[in-house]
């Protein structure tokens, strides 16, 4: 067998083309039900065997994030615990994602760490490995197993769907950090409603079917934040434009395009419109297997 010293992953942006609000719990969280997906674009973490535990973070946003407690640093001491031993590992993480941005950042970098640590150290899924990732964040399951699926409860129950179309992708952020636990204090639910889904998973490789469905904290953030209605309203306006939603709790809103050429202009225009933002253009991407 041979040994692994030293993996390098990109850890993806997690896109919601969808997320409707089931029901507020008794335990005070929500249950949800939205299609997640990926895009080519994200951080990238380094992870290699070392004498010592190291962790050290760089790239544009790694200012914004040392001044927060870090997931990836909390990620190892529980697979410790999980595992009962420590991982003597050295971590580089290039923070490309902006903070608090609706895109699983936090929750991606965690699942990616546990996989290079996985691999590195040749480990088993051990008995409620699930239930661990749970305990990380309601994120990271879905981002560990990195494929398109209908996540539902409070993050807990995957279903992986047919492969959506990997439409190019325009991300704008107006550099708003919004805070997920906030948002959802905050807000209203209107009624218990029940999940619609029930067992049409396999109908959302189809566009008209996520058109027909929203991202219910959209409205809310709009009245926090009139920015995000501003750049909602252009990505719609942009030619090639075949949906622009809000991805998360916010502040990143996306525009999915059939044409690249559509994209480079459509990515042109909000740079010129959004100076100071941060914009990326990408891919939509099904499954995190062969990044």
């Amino acid at each position: 067998m041979v040994m692994i010293n030293e993996i390098s992953k990109l850890s993806p942006a997690k896109i919601n083309l969808y997320l409707e609000i089931i029901n507020k719990r008794s335990d005070g969280f929500h249950n949800i039900e939205s299609l997640m997906t990926f895009c080519n674009y994200g951080d990238v973490i380094k992870v290699k065997r070392s004498k010592n535990f190291n962790f050290k973070i760089n790239g544009p946003f790694s200012s914004f994030l040392k001044k927060k407690e870090n997931l990836i640093e909390k990620t190892v001491k529980e697979l410790e615990r999980l595992y009962q031993r420590e991982f003597l590992v050295s971590i580089d993480l290039k923070k490309n994602l902006p903070i608090s941005s609706g895109m699983g950042g936090g929750s991606s970098n965690s699942a990616t760490v546990i996989r290079c640590i996985r691999e590195i150290f040749g480990l088993n899924e051990p008995k409620y490995f699930k239930n661990f990732l749970m305990s990380l964040g309601a994120d990271v399951p879905f981002c560990y197993y990195g494929k398109s699926a209908i996540v539902s409860g409070i993050g807990e129950k995957i279903d992986f769907v047919q492969d959506i179309k990997e439409f190019y992708i325009l991300l704008i952020n107006p550099k708003i950090e919004f805070s997920t636990k906030d948002i959802f204090s905050s807000l209203k639910v209107r009624s218990n409603l029940k999940a619609k889904t029930s067992g049409t998973a396999s109908l959302f490789n189809n566009l008209d079917n996520i058109l027909l469905r929203n991202n219910d904290l959209e409205s809310h953030v709009v009245e926090i934040n009139e920015k995000i209605l501003e750049i909602l309203n252009n990505l719609k306006s942009y030619k090639g434009c075949v949906l622009s939603r809000m991805t998360g709790s916010g502040a990143t809103c996306f525009g999915l395009f059939d044409s690249i050429n559509d994209l480079d202009n459509a990515t042109v225009k909000a740079k010129r419109e959004f100076k100071n933002y941060w914009i990326r253009s990408s891919k939509l991407i099904n499954s995190i297997r062969h990044i």
